[in-house]
């Protein structure tokens, strides 16, 4: 499912934010803003809706989470997706698909958390017909749509941290049980790991049931040498990319080891790990050096390109909707940077890259149309606001006439509490 938007609000101090998405969208503002919040709740809305109900009820009652904002107390958590999707086996067969739902958040002993609401529709795009709505729930009922040509009428009981959406996965047998499968298994993964060291570590434990090219394995040379034997043109794909970059790599090289390893005289048979019988290296040949090298020897910012470039590969084998990438610009020298945006946003089809940024340079290797810059309307609460249409030439042409490029004046304005934001940003 590809993501075109998604709304966000009641979560630490963001208190309602609408993001549309390209295939790159960048949030950009200063440092201890609220960027991360904003990736965490899209993080947070995700696990949730995948989440069994005595965890949702946990996740209702976290202290760390709920708005404390003097203008935000009492706020419910809310959460939106603007999504594009097939249903069948046409490509024709496109529909937009709109899923939220609303929960109270438990603030003190005496208050239940519990759904507040909850709504799917969705609509061919082919012909531009209107919404048709699956999901209907408020607090005092709950109605879905159990047949192609009824009503959104059919009650169904559910509990009050229990969303429709998850209790309809085992009604197989209605019209709609592909979508709802589909929106069941949304995945989101956030890199936020400035420090890659650990990925490229030799590990002979295998956790049990693991996919070996899941996104989420920490596991690189494993991941790798198994994207190589089941997804060749992935693998050569990434080598491709990764040299591009770093002219220099004449080759990445995924090997394999075997080693003596009894498992069953070291773990006990219901022990969620295994101990593997093989080890995984990555290695680099450089035209500079006289043989290849381990990849852990490489530096940390080419360590850490080459696993987001992993990752953004591994999306579509994953089937991943969005990945978010903390400060990328730390990966990479600023010259480098424009190539690695451009590569970032052509490894991936459907899936959806949202990066994040408090360094004023990025800004002048980015799209103005895929910024978001965060300003505060509102004392501690943080709100991300796209360029109007000529926000971004104003923007560039007084940034020129004090001689300064577009990033350090967008940021200097940033600094700047008495900053007139309307001529420049969709915030009226």
């Amino acid at each position: 499912m590809k993501i075109q938007a998604v709304t966000i609000g009641g979560f630490k101090n963001i208190s309602c934010t609408r993001l549309s998405f390209g295939n790159i969208t960048a949030l950009v503002s200063l440092n201890n803003f609220g960027k991360s919040n904003v990736l965490t709740a899209i993080d947070f809305g995700l696990d949730f809706l995948n989440e069994t109900i005595s965890n949702k009820r946990d996740m209702m009652a976290n202290m760390d989470l709920i708005p404390l904002n003097k203008n935000m107390v009492g706020q419910n958590f809310r959460f939106e997706l603007d999504l594009l999707t097939t249903i069948g086996t046409s490509v024709s067969e496109e529909y937009q698909v709109i899923y939220g739902f609303e929960f109270c958040w438990k603030t003190n002993e005496d208050r239940e958390p519990y759904i507040v609401s909850e709504n799917l529709k969705y609509r061919p795009i082919a012909n531009g017909q209107k919404f048709t709505q699956l999901i209907n729930r408020n607090e005092k009922k709950a109605l879905y749509k159990s047949s192609e040509t009824g009503r959104c009428s059919s009650k169904i009981k559910v509990g009050m941290t229990e969303l429709v959406v998850n209790k309809l996965l085992a009604y197989d047998d209605i019209f709609s049980a592909p979508l709802i499968q589909k929106l069941n298994s949304l995945k989101f993964y956030m890199e936020n790991h400035l420090d890659a060291k650990r990925f490229y570590e030799a590990d002979p434990i295998l956790r049990k049931g693991l996919d070996d090219v899941a996104i989420t394995a920490v596991n690189l040379p494993r991941v790798v040498y198994r994207l190589k034997e089941k997804h060749k043109e992935k693998f050569e794909l990434l080598v491709e990319v990764y040299k591009e970059l770093f002219p220099s790599i004449e080759d990445v090289i995924a090997r394999r080891f075997k080693i003596n390893a009894k498992e069953a005289e070291i773990l006990p048979e219901e022990a969620p790990f295994v101990i593997a019988n093989e080890l995984h290296v990555l290695f680099v040949k450089d035209e500079r050096l006289t043989q290849p090298i381990d990849f852990a020897m490489m530096s940390d910012g080419a360590k850490r390109v080459f696993m987001i470039l992993v990752k953004l590969v591994l999306a579509d084998v994953s089937n991943v909707s969005l990945i978010a990438i903390e400060e990328p610009e730390n990966s990479v020298h600023p010259s480098l940077f424009q190539a690695y945006i451009q590569i970032i946003s052509q490894l991936v089809s459907d899936c959806r890259i949202i990066i994040t940024s408090h360094s004023p340079y990025v800004v002048g290797y980015l799209d103005p149309s895929w910024i978001y810059v965060g300003i505060n309307k509102i004392p501690g609460i943080a709100d991300f606001y796209t360029f109007k249409k000529n926000g971004s030439r104003l923007l560039q042409r007084e940034a020129e006439r004090y001689d300064m490029g577009m990033g350090d004046y967008l940021f200097s304005l940033l600094s700047d509490d008495e900053t007139e934001w309307t001529e420049y940003l969709e915030c009226d």
